[in-house]
C-alpha cells in the first residue's frame, strides 16, 4: 500500500522501504539477500529504475531510487516483490503474505534531503548494532559521501506509515487534468485514470472510491477491471 500519490510527486527520487509481514525475518541468510539484491538490480533495467543508494537488512529494505515516470516505480517495485516472495514461499515451503503491506515511499524534494536519506540509509545496520561503520556491511553499496548532512532530518523507518487521503489524490488528479468532478464524471478514460491510480496503486477500496466520486459502486469496479 503506497503512500502518498505517485503520479503528482514532482520529483523523480524516492526513498523506499519495504518490510517483512509482521516484522518477521523475509531474509533468512545470505544467499536469500544476494537473491534480492540481484533481481533488484536486473529488473531495475527493465523497468527503467535506477538504483541509487540500498541497504537489505533481515526483515526490511531500503532503497533510494530515481526514475523520469512514477508509474514505471510502481510496476518494478510490484515485480520485484512478487518474484521474491515467490522465491521465499517455494524456498521455505510456505504460502501466503511475505512482504508487510506493498512498500512506503517519500519523495526526495532538496540536496539536503538527498544527502540525508542516503546516510539514513546506508547507517540502518550501524542503527542496529550489526557493524560499527556503514562501510562493513556487506548488504548495501555503500558510497562515501562526503558532505556535512544535517543529522536531525529524519526519514520514515520500516515501522512507520504516511496515510495518504482519497480526497486529496482526487484533488490533486483535478488541478492536473485542469477539470472539476462533473468534468471528471463525463471523461470515461480519465476516470477510469483516477480510478487505476486510486485502487491500483494507493490500495484505496472502490467502496470509498465510489463514496468519493459519488458515483455508484459497480459502475466503478467496472471501470477498473477495464484498464
Amino acid at each position: 500500500m503506497p503512500r502518498f500519490p505517485r503520479t503528482y510527486i514532482k520529483t523523480f527520487l524516492f526513498h523506499i522501504v519495504t518490510q517483512g509481514i509482521n516484522k518477521s525475518y523475509i531474509f533468512e541468510n545470505s544467499s536469500d539477500i544476494k537473491y534480492y539484491i540481484n533481481i533488484m538490480n536486473l529488473l531495475s533495467k527493465d523497468c527503467e529504475v535506477k538504483i541509487l543508494a540500498y541497504c537489505v537488512m533481515n526483515n526490511h529494505t531500503h532503497m533510494l531510487v530515481e526514475t523520469e515516470k512514477v508509474e514505471r516505480l510502481s510496476k518494478y517495485m510490484h515485480r520485484l516483490n512478487t518474484k521474491y516472495a515467490k522465491y521465499y514461499n517455494k524456498k521455505y515451503n510456505r504460502v501466503g503474505y511475505v512482504f508487510r503491506n506493498r512498500y512506503s515511499s517519500q519523495g526526495i524534494y532538496s540536496e539536503e534531503q538527498l544527502y540525508n536519506c542516503i546516510m539514513y540509509i546506508y547507517n540502518n545496520p550501524v542503527k542496529a548494532g550489526i557493524c560499527e561503520e556503514a562501510k562493513d556491511y556487506p548488504y548495501s553499496n555503500y558510497k562515501e559521501i562526503k558532505v556535512k548532512l544535517n543529522e536531525e532530518y529524519t526519514f520514515i523507518d520500516a515501522k512507520e506509515d504516511l496515510p495518504i487521503e482519497c480526497s486529496d489524490i482526487i484533488k490533486n488528479f483535478l488541478k492536473e487534468k485542469n477539470i472539476n468532478l462533473q468534468e471528471l464524471k463525463e471523461d470515461r478514460q480519465k476516470l477510469q485514470e483516477l480510478i487505476t491510480i486510486l485502487k491500483r496503486d494507493n490500495g484505496i477500496s472502490l467502496r470509498k472510491i465510489a463514496k468519493q466520486l459519488e458515483l455508484d459502486r459497480e459502475k466503478i469496479r467496472r471501470l477498473y477491471n477495464m484498464k
